[in-house]
Order: structure tokens, then C-alpha cells, then sequence
């Protein structure tokens, strides 16, 4: 069912300042409560905090400036379910297995809220959280669309910790118009260099924007929850997307706008105001980081890494690379790819399919603007791409000097040795995560000369 409409006049005043928690001794306890926001098919750049002077997003845009907000956070797969089993199990979601768009968490794979219910935590969601029906059942309390954020916090046993997952819809397709009163002017919309500039993809665009403002309408709604009963400085806020947005090279895609989401962290007392960091995080590193603050050794299986001590401001690692993937989803391409500092690597596994966008982008009026211009020869030669009936095997993009993916220097002599370097991390990682695809280089006692895989 569709959620009611939000004036955008009458959003909420936000409730996550400094006054509204001045003079209130913090309750004791002994144990963090979590709180996790998730929209639904957006990218990292639409958020007022990243940049974005065209969308309205106070609530988020507040909690940045109250928090931290993290400028390289990437999904472990840029498609819905398979990247949120990832979020439960801190694995790659072809180790668990749940690669397949739509494909339920298996009854026998451990997560998050297994390790928390031991704790003592009481976990509960609401909306989507796209594990299948059984699945919903592992939560202590589980509300479907349009079930009011208070009844969970009326079931929430007194002085119990809780982990509170809120999965919204917004800014999944299809789109309708007034999910926000007055609508974000089209001819303000940011259109992506990937993207033509036409007015059916701004009113699109335009419609995305909308159901973002409305989605931080609702976060709002949650913090002022959070401050009415008393929990807000004792609880971690995280804020992300589930992948990235759903246009034509995004969604459904390893390119960064299907890959890089935003990602903001609130934690009165623990997390410094206005932080920003650059550290590369993978979305497997978020159930490390919740089990860490709460006092859970890191079961042997999770891949992901604790960020904790970035949270507090204490010394920190960072990782080198970031690997994701994407499987099947309305049709199968395989696709891997490891990002760097500076560099990344994309394995298309199956390159002799051309580009097929997921059945919703397929609908879309973007595609459908999209496949108009193709035929007229309006569309840039990036754009176009789409159109080709093949795709090269393998894709190196330098992110310094090319952040739009547009060059691809995988046949580049210069650039041989990061080549190498990826395709080697890439494999490793394929290995170690116990990938169905063929590990891209040689194992120790392998045979030399072996080839890159390809899906036949």
C-alpha cells in the first residue's frame, strides 16, 4: 500500500538538536540500542549533506551535521535482497548463499538478529526487509506497510535493548505523483552526465527526489520517537541505502552509481558532530560494527570488519578495497569487482550479453527516453554504450581523473600493473568467499596459463 503524502511545509522541526537534548542526564545503560534507516534504491549524491542543493532532505541533512557522514560507503551487491542479506550476515551474499534477486534467507544461515537475541537484545522492523516471509518471523516484533512506528516502541519491554531495523520503500519504483507537497521543481533536478537531459528524465529524476523528501519526512518521525521516550543518547542512528538509484547504469550495476550509497552515523556523546570521513566501507562491515558496540566477538564466518573505533574517533584501520557483486536479477549477468583507492576493476563474467536493465528500469520512462534517442543518435557516446551487443570482460576505471566510469583503461600498457594487482585481489577475494564463479588467477599448486573465466 502506498504511504500517505508529506507537506513538505509542514515537514517536522527537526528534532535531533542540540537543545532538545540539553540538561537531560543520559539513563544508564549498559548496553547500546540501534537504530537502522534503509531507503530503497539510492544513491550516495541525492542527500541535501552530499552536495545536493536541489532535494530537500532536512531530517538527514541534520543528522550529518549532528554525526558522521561517510563519503565512500558501498554495497556488498547493487540489487535489493541479495545486499541486504549481506546487511544480516556481514557476508558476501554468495557465501550465504543468497545471490538471487527475491531469494529467501536460508533457515539455517546465522544472523545479526541471532547474536543480538543472545545479547538480550529485542529486535524488531518495519516495511521491507526482503528475506522472505519466514524470515520476518525471526523478529521480535515485525510491522508491515503502514503500521505506525509507535507500536513498536509500545511493545519494546521496559529497560530491554533493542535493535530497530526500518526498511522504507521510498525511493523504489513505480513513481506517482504527490508523494510531496510542493514537488521538487524539475528544472532544479541534477541530471547525471550518464543520463541525457531531456524533460521525461527530469520529471523522473524529479519524482525520485520526491519520494527521498518524503522518506526523510519519515526519519524524522523516527527521531522524534526516539527523543518522546527518552532513548535518543543512548542509541546509534545509521542511515544508508539498500543500492544504488533506480535509473538506466545505475541500479542493478557495479558502476558507482550503483554501488555507492550514503551512509550517516548519529550517536550523541560518542560520535563527533560534522564529522566526514573518506575511509572505503562495505556494507559487510555494518553487522561487525553493531555486534562490536555491543559486545559481540565476531563470529568466525562474517567478512565484514568493525568500523567502531572510526565511529568514536579512536585509531582505525582502513581497508584497502571494497568487492561486490551481482547475480541474478530478472536476468543473469555475473558481475564482480574490487575498488581501490583510486582504482577499480569490473568483471563482467558473461560479456557477450549486452546491457538488460532489471524489469522496473525497464518501465521506466528514462529507458524507454533512452531507447527513443538511440535511434536518433542523440544519445553521448557514454550513453550509447548501453546499446552495444556485447561488453568487454573486463573494465578499469582510474576514480581520480574519470569518477564517471567513462574510460576504460583495461588495454592501457601504462596501467598493466594495476591491472594485475585488481585481478589478483579480485580473485583472492572470489576464493576466499567460496564464489560459485572461478577465481579469476592461479592458487598456489594450480596450473600456469589458466584464462580468465568466462560464462558460456
Amino acid at each position: 500500500m502506498p504511504v500517505p503524502a508529506i507537506s513538505r511545509r509542514g515537514a517536522l522541526k527537526s528534532v535531533l538538536g542540540a537543545p532538545a537534548l540539553a540538561g537531560r542526564a543520559a539513563a544508564p545503560a549498559k548496553l547500546p540500542n540501534f537504530v537502522f534507516l534503509i531507503s530503497d534504491d539510492h544513491s550516495a549524491p541525492d542527500l541535501g549533506c552530499y552536495g545536493n542543493a536541489s532535494i530537500h532532505t532536512p531530517h538527514l541533512d541534520r543528522m550529518a551535521a549532528e554525526g558522521m557522514r561517510f563519503e565512500r560507503c558501498f554495497v556488498a551487491s547493487p540489487q535489493c535482497s541479495p545486499n541486504r542479506a549481506a546487511l544480516l550476515t556481514g557476508c558476501s551474499p554468495h557465501t550465504t548463499p543468497s545471490s538471487r534477486i527475491h531469494g529467501p534467507m536460508p533457515d539455517w544461515e546465522p544472523t545479526l538478529l541471532d547474536w543480538l537475541k543472545d545479547r538480550g537484545y529485542f529486535v524488531g522492523a518495519f516495511r521491507k526487509v526482503h528475506q522472505g516471509s519466514a524470515f520476518d518471523k525471526r523478529w521480535n516484533f515485525y510491522g508491515p506497510a503502514n503500521t505506525p512506528f509507535v507500536k513498536f516502541f509500545d511493545a519494546l519491554p521496559k529497560g530491554k535493548p533493542f535493535f530497530l531495523h526500518v526498511g522504507f520503500t521510498d525511493p523504489h519504483r513505480p513513481y506517482q505523483k504527490g508523494a510531496v507537497d510542493p514537488p521538487h521543481d524539475r528544472k532544479k533536478v541534477r541530471v547525471p552526465p550518464f543520463l541525457p537531459d531531456t524533460p521525461e528524465v527530469r520529471e523522473d529524476l524529479g519524482n525520485y527526489y520526491d519520494e527521498i523528501c518524503r522518506m526523510d519526512g519519515e526519519c524524522g518521525q523516527v527521531f522524534e520517537l526516539l527523543k518522546h521516550r527518552g532513548l535518543d543518547r543512548n542509541t546509534l542512528v545509521i542511515f544508508t541505502g539498500d543500492n544504488g538509484m533506480p535509473f538506466p547504469r545505475a541500479k542493478g550495476t557495479c558502476y558507482d552509481p550503483g554501488l555507492r550509497v550514503p551512509m550517516i552515523a548519529w550517536w550523541p556523546g560518542r560520535i563527533a558532530p560534522g564529522s566526514v570521513k573518506r575511509e572505503l566501507i562495505s556494507h559487510v562491515d555494518l553487522p561487525a560494527t553493531w555486534l562490536d558496540a555491543a559486545g559481540i566477538e565476531r563470529p568466525r564466518k562474517m567478512q565484514g570488519r568493525s568500523f567502531l573505533n572510526l565511529l568514536r574517533g579512536g585509531a582505525y584501520q582502513p581497508r584497502r578495497e571494497v568487492f561486490s557483486e551481482r547475480n541474478w536479477h530478472d536476468n543473469f549477468d555475473p558481475i564482480r569487482s574490487v575498488r581501490g583507492e583510486r582504482y577499480k576493476l569490473i568483471f563482467n563474467a558473461a560479456p557477450h550479453f549486452p546491457y538488460r536493465p532489471a524489469w522496473d528500469l525497464a518501465d521506466s520512462p528514462t529507458w524507454k527516453e533512452m531507447q527513443r534517442l538511440s535511434l536518433t543518435g542523440k544519445l553521448s557516446a557514454p550513453q550509447m554504450r548501453l546499446f552495444e551487443p556485447a561488453r568487454p570482460m573486463l573494465e578499469l576505471y582510474d576514480l581520480e581523473s574519470d569518477p564517471d566510469e567513462f574510460h576504460n583503461l583495461a588495454s592501457s600498457r601504462e596501467h598493466a600493473a594495476v591491472l594485475a594487482d585488481l585481478k589478483t585481489r579480485l580473485g583472492d577475494w572470489m576464493h576466499e568467499t567460496l564464489d560459485y564463479l572461478p577465481p579469476a588467477t592461479n592458487r598456489p599448486g594450480e596450473p600456469a596459463g589458466r584464462s580468465w573465466p568466462v560464462i558460456l
